[in-house]
């Protein structure tokens, strides 16, 4: 009989110590859940699925928490426009302004894009996202932009497509009243009797003046005395 309130004893010992355990145990999760939370989606412009009507300055994503501080360097964050010509639209410069990243918005024809995005969160990991939306302007006012056939970066300056590109220049074909001989070389033949003619003239010259040297030497040779 002895041995009973020594049992108990053992067993409230115990289970002290299993609650005390339990809160522990607790109190370190719920301290690193905050610390290992990644930053998520809250807002956007354009908001998902939504129809534009007039283009804002910027295309911005927010989310619930400020983001890593990178300074001037916005490496691991960016944003891409994809219109339906599947082109891609905007400068890829990104700002990171507390728990936003933004970018000059800019858009092409009329249809369905697509935003994508990625940012880094304070405690380092990458979270990205994707956001439809659809350009249905209530006017042509706003110019198109210039579409890219790979995604932008930064500074790089957008070459033309091969639709923007100039037409080489045509060159006029002459006419029947053009005179295209007199703008080509003479040929072999023509050289060759323009020779053959010099030869003719120089060898008639030559005979010319050989008979006036017989001539003259006959002339003034003295006669014989008879």
């Amino acid at each position: 009989m002895a041995l009973f309130p020594q049992t108990r004893k053992q067993h409230h010992v115990a289970r002290s110590m299993l609650v005390a355990s339990a809160l522990a145990v607790t109190g370190a999760l719920a301290f690193a859940a905050p610390a290992s939370s990644h930053n998520y989606y809250t807002s956007s412009t354009p908001a998902i699925d939504a129809v534009l009507t007039t283009l804002p300055e910027q295309f911005v994503v927010t989310t619930n928490d400020n983001l890593l501080e990178l300074g001037d360097s916005a490496g691991g964050f960016f944003m891409e426009v994809t219109g339906p010509d599947g082109l891609y639209y905007g400068d890829g410069c990104v700002t990171v302004a507390g728990a936003s990243v933004s970018m000059a918005a800019a858009v092409g024809p009329v249809g369905k894009y697509s935003l994508e995005w990625q940012v880094i969160s304070a405690d380092g990991h990458t979270v990205a996202g994707q956001i439809p939306f659809t350009w249905r302007p209530l006017e042509s006012t706003e110019p198109p932009a210039a579409g890219r056939t790979t995604p932008p970066q930064c500074g790089d300056v957008p070459e033309p497509l091969a639709s923007e590109t100039s037409e080489a220049p045509v060159t006029p074909t002459p006419t029947e009243d053009t005179d295209v001989a007199s703008d080509k070389p003479a040929s072999s033949q023509d050289a060759a009797a323009e020779f053959n003619n010099d030869i003719l003239w120089i060898g008639g010259g030559i005979g010319i003046v050989a008979i006036a040297v017989i001539a003259a030497i006959i002339l003034i040779r003295p006669k014989k005395k008879s």
